[in-house]
């Protein structure tokens, strides 16, 4: 299989719904009156300069509109259920080096709204409409001189719109779940061509650098209508493995037998992510001390994944991850101890310290209601272990266990006196030399178990005859 140029369902005519995302915010923001009111993303330059950086919309305004443009506001009057999308009313000089605005009608249809306005016409609308409450977020600019007459300050409220967009983001109506499904099949097919690609290039004894198999990743998703990356990918070999969040990508692969490649990379799609994670052999072959650190990993990953439905907590799922690890790490000697002090003492965290996973939707690590943010301050997306309620069907999550052996981890944990006895540096250095492994698939939690997006083989022997095809 050519898994360069192998399409899955290209979801071209699937039509995002607008007004499905407004009614579902307004049962969550539990308000009868009032507009509630988000500016979208604006185009901003590279420093001193007039190079336009490269524009992505603001993920919650993309969710209220599905706009991708820049410029663009949007306003619903809860009493009529009535969509205003707000468009930049461009000037002839910028639509010479721009080009010509969408006609009105067509914007209509395309984003399903009710009216168009001018964004030079926002403030008079606004004062003959005389809302007596304006739901914004906390972190709307909301430009009172140019577009919100100044004497509605007081009436707007920022403390309600996050939680309830936040809630509403969490779970899936089918055709999100229809464009995330699409940009992980593609993202896939990206990860196993990288795969054969990097067999092909060791067969060859040819030299391989990390930016090559970024580039080729980012081209793969292009030519299938993912032209944007969900977040910076990973293209991380060798020691940088066991680097959690490598971005450099410019260094070249090692050739010897233990060295691994770990690509953390997923393309987007209108928007909606994907986030896999999957390593190789650079020798297309597994060393045995990284056989057994990768089979580790993948028992834990399965053991979750054989678990999850609705009604889960995700608590659980991450203790089960950890008990997982720590008794494997045990078993191959890398830890001394009784398994229950380990754990309770977290001695484990030397070599696995983050989540196990995430939601995933409109941004990477997604939102989803004030409880699964990092503080209740914050529109951050984070780890699953902050949602203090169980999974539900129509989520979509990320599951993603690892095992590093980190310099920096490992030496503030053994040169602590009062963790030194629970580690072995004979075993700990012997499988050093791996780097690290982390295997993540995204997933949608269905009515009884799951749907895995992630369609790249993970087992030793598929990953191996891939590479060695």
């Amino acid at each position: 299989m050519d898994t360069s140029t192998t399409r899955t369902f290209f979801p071209s005519k699937e039509r995002i719904n607008t007004r499905e995302h407004y009614l579902k915010i307004k049962k969550h923001l539990a308000a009868k009156s009032g507009i509630i009111y988000h500016r979208g993303g604006t185009t901003h330059t590279r420093d001193d300069t007039d190079v336009e950086l490269d524009f992505r919309q603001e993920s919650n305004f993309s969710y209220l509109s599905s706009v991708e443009a820049a410029g663009f506001h949007i306003f619903m009057v809860l009493e009529e259920d009535t969509i205003y999308l707000v468009r930049p009313d461009r000037p002839k000089a910028e639509q010479l080096w721009k080009g010509i605005p969408d006609p009105d009608a067509d914007l209509m249809e395309k984003y399903n709204v009710d009216h168009i306005l001018l964004d030079t016409q926002l403030k008079d609308f606004l004062k003959d409409l005389e809302p007596q409450v304006i739901f914004a977020l906390d972190f709307t600019d909301m430009d009172y001189d140019n577009y919100i007459p100044i004497e509605y300050e007081s009436r707007v409220d920022r403390s309600r719109l996050k939680s309830a967009i936040h809630e509403a983001r969490l779970t899936k109506f089918p055709w999100e779940i229809t464009l995330l499904r699409y940009a992980a099949h593609i993202s896939s097919h990206a990860h196993m061509s990288l795969m054969s690609y990097c067999g092909e290039k060791y067969r060859q004894k040819q030299e391989i650098n990390e930016a090559e198999l970024e580039a080729k990743f980012r081209w793969i998703c292009g030519k299938n209508g993912l032209s944007r990356q969900c977040y910076i990918p990973i293209i991380a070999s060798g020691p940088r493995a066991a680097v959690l969040h490598y971005t450099d990508n410019d260094k070249s692969i090692p050739n010897h037998q233990h060295a691994l490649v770990l690509v953390d990379a997923g393309g987007e799609y209108r928007c909606y992510g994907s986030d896999v994670t999957r390593t190789f052999p650079a020798s297309t072959k597994f060393s045995d001390e990284a056989k057994t650190i990768y089979n580790i990993v993948l028992k834990a990953q399965n053991a979750v994944l054989s678990r999850l439905k609705p009604g889960v907590f995700w608590k659980d799922m991450h203790d089960l991850v950890v008990r997982i690890l720590c008794h494997e790490l045990v078993k191959i000697g890398l830890l001394i101890g009784d398994e229950t002090e380990l754990l309770q003492l977290g001695v484990y965290r030397a070599f696995y310290f983050h989540g196990t996973g995430h939601s995933v939707g409109l941004d990477c690590h997604d939102v989803g209601g004030k409880e699964i943010s990092i503080l209740d301050n914050t529109r951050k997306g984070s780890s699953l272990l902050l949602l203090q309620k169980p999974l539900d069907e129509n989520m979509v999550i990320t599951v993603e266990p690892g095992l590093y052996f980190n310099d920096v981890s490992i030496d503030l944990w053994t040169k602590d006196s009062t963790y030194k006895p629970y580690f072995n540096m004979d075993k700990i250095n012997q499988y050093r030399v791996v780097g690290g492994v982390r295997i993540e698939d995204t997933v949608l939690i269905t009515h009884d178990g799951i749907e895995n997006f992630t369609v790249v083989p993970k087992e030793v022997h598929d990953i191996e005859a891939l590479m060695q095809q």
